[in-house]
């Protein structure tokens, strides 16, 4: 086999297992769910940071108060586009969120606090509260 066949094929394996991480990672959900409202200890975790820090303007549930309705946001925004939020806070028709950079455990924990937010925003858990799974 020649060296530029090798090359090749390498290449083209390479790119196949990117393009099929790609599609795995597209399918993967941060959050597990059991028997209806049962939360891996992560996204469990980022129900109670929600609970303590959101959900007095967002809503027990994500469902919007004050704020808006989070689990009809994540929907339609990136994940990326929800830490940038979080971070620097945003300006609305009705008011403001304050940036949240300065609070060490928010920052620490925007994977848990998305991962929770995206169980609600897809179905995965009602508008019950959580429990943490054994």
């Amino acid at each position: 086999m020649s060296l530029i066949r090798v090359v090749n094929t390498v290449l083209l394996t390479s790119a196949l297992t990117l393009v099929a991480g790609t599609i795995v990672m597209a399918d993967d959900k941060p959050y597990t769910v059991t028997n209806g409202n049962e939360l891996d200890a992560a996204s469990y975790k980022g129900f109670k940071l929600f609970r303590n820090f959101c959900a007095r303007c967002h809503g027990t549930y994500g469902q919007g108060m004050v704020g808006p309705n989070l689990a009809d946001s994540l929907k339609v925004i990136t994940k990326e586009e929800f830490f940038h939020t979080v971070e620097h806070g945003k300006t609305g028709t009705i008011g403001m969120m304050p940036p949240w950079s300065t609070n060490k455990k928010v920052m620490k924990s925007r994977d848990e606090i998305y991962s929770y937010l995206k169980a609600r925003s897809d179905g995965a858990i009602g508008e019950v509260k959580p429990k943490k799974a054994k």
